[in-house]
């Protein structure tokens, strides 16, 4: 563990490149599956919601897996457990944020997914 100047964890306080380009990884996935399998340019707008929006929770439960670890693994300073908890409720708000967003390009593609289905299985 590296520290800087002010004895502080550099690994933790710099830009997590490498959790950003998974994300961005996890969010291009999604558009490349749907893309793929058709999906039509007039759900591009609810792709793109739901693409970033699956993207930002992968990622955000991945930092509150990170978090809820410090936090158990933290020394018995009431300091670092507030801050420990601080990162988790900025975890939990991210979370929260895109659960409600997921929602309706998530059901609109659900429901465009099913009609696909059932007309694929209609004219076989």
């Amino acid at each position: 563990m590296s520290l800087n100047p002010e004895g502080q964890n550099e690994a933790t306080l710099g830009p997590q490149l490498n959790r950003a380009r998974q994300t961005a990884s996890v969010a291009h996935g999604v558009v490349i599956r749907f893309k793929e399998m058709g999906l039509p340019e007039t759900l591009d707008a609810e792709l793109a919601s739901l693409c970033t929006d699956l993207g930002d929770l992968w990622s955000a439960s991945e930092a509150l897996s990170e978090h809820l670890q410090t936090l158990v693994g933290t020394t018995a300073d009431w300091e670092a457990i507030g801050d420990a908890l601080v990162d988790i409720r900025s975890d939990i708000d991210h979370l929260a944020w895109h659960l409600k967003s997921v929602k309706r390009p998530l059901a609109r593609i659900t429901h465009y997914a099913y009609r696909q289905g059932s007309t694929d299985s209609s004219s076989q």
